[in-house]
């Protein structure tokens, strides 16, 4: 018996969708094809000017549940509309171009039913590029561990630590509100820290999912998430929380490694792009490194910076891969050309 649609499904797989053609179908196939039993497919469609609504009617007919927003509520707006209309226990969110592997529900939910104090889990990805090209690996050295929240919550000061393909607790995502809509990028890393200071994490060192990684019809991509760093900087100044310490120190070094973030993605943009982003710096605070490297890129090195930033990546693939369990981990470095930069904190 198909499970999938009946009410009071276990598990919902939540994919928020607007102007997704190219993708929509290769992620709803890896959702459709989940060897979980008890679970519903939910896609909210966000007024899209594409093909995405007859893609998603396509699928209807394999059990999944198609929901037509009225007026576009942006992306956060329809994170949360897809999640609070699902029914499950526990809320997949699935965006509309990455993709799950078949055992993906299954693995985590297991470990979700046996920690009841995991809020949200997350998994090894593999890195694609808009072609589905494998690009390298995204994945702890630590192997798989349920850590309590407050004590991770220190490590999510310097950016999200998991992909953003997340299986909730739906009692928690309602507890914390959902997604701030406040926050019009880098959504999953503030309700990652909201969603920590309630609960624990769980990682989950098996590679179940694939994260797509570009640029497509995101025009000025890079300038959102710089402004969207300084937004969650601000949010942490404000709500940190009072079981957490060293809140001066570890801000200060959040500050200045999401200032070194906006360096290297102007040493990789085109010239135009590249000012506009060193225009966001002093805000970051007065890093003499980082405005050495703002001052090389300003005077035409953005090419050295490129280049030692590259041959680090690759260093730090190599030491990753000592530590890794798997054998086949080959990946190469995570530093992609432009073509291929999605929407990573």
């Amino acid at each position: 018996m198909n499970n999938r649609g009946q009410i009071n499904p276990f598990v919902s797989i939540c994919i928020p969708a607007y102007n997704a053609q190219r993708f929509i179908a290769e992620t709803l196939e890896s959702a459709v094809r989940q060897d979980y039993p008890y679970l519903e497919i939910v896609v909210s469609d966000d007024c899209s000017a594409d093909r995405t609504l007859e893609i998603v009617q396509a699928y209807e007919g394999r059990g999944v549940r198609l929901i037509r927003q009225s007026r576009n509520l942006g992306m956060t707006g329809n994170m949360n509309a897809v999640i609070f209309a699902s029914r499950g226990r526990y809320a997949v969110k699935l965006d509309s171009d990455d993709l799950l592997e078949p055992g993906y529900v299954s693995s985590l939910v297991r470990v979700m039913e046996a920690h009841p104090r995991v809020v949200f889990a997350h998994c090894a990805c593999r890195l694609i590029n808009a072609q589905g090209e494998f690009l390298g690996y995204e994945r702890s050295i630590h192997g798989s561990f349920v850590r309590p929240g407050l004590e991770e919550w220190p490590r999510y000061v310097f950016g999200p630590r998991a992909v953003h393909l997340l299986m909730l607790r739906r009692s928690a995502f309602e507890a914390v509100g959902g997604y701030d809509e406040s926050f019009i990028r880098s959504q999953d890393w503030k309700l990652e820290r909201d969603l920590l200071k309630i609960g624990d994490v769980y990682y989950h060192d098996q590679l179940l999912a694939r994260y797509r990684c570009h640029d497509e019809g995101k025009p000025g991509l890079q300038l959102l998430r710089a402004r969207a760093h300084l937004q969650h900087l601000e949010d942490m100044e404000k709500n940190w929380p009072p079981a957490v310490p060293a809140k001066a120190r570890l801000l200060r070094q959040a500050r200045r490694h999401l200032a070194r973030w906006l360096v290297l993605t102007a040493a990789l943009a085109d010239r135009k792009e590249a000012l506009e982003l060193l225009d966001h710096l002093p805000p970051y605070g007065n890093f003499l490194d980082v405005r050495l490297l703002g001052h090389l890129i300003r005077s035409g090195g953005a090419g050295i910076i490129r280049g030692y930033y590259r041959q680090k990546m690759q260093l730090r693939q190599a030491v990753k891969k000592l530590f890794y369990k798997s054998p086949d981990l080959t990946g190469q470095a995570a530093i992609f050309p432009r073509s291929e930069r999605k929407r990573a904190c």
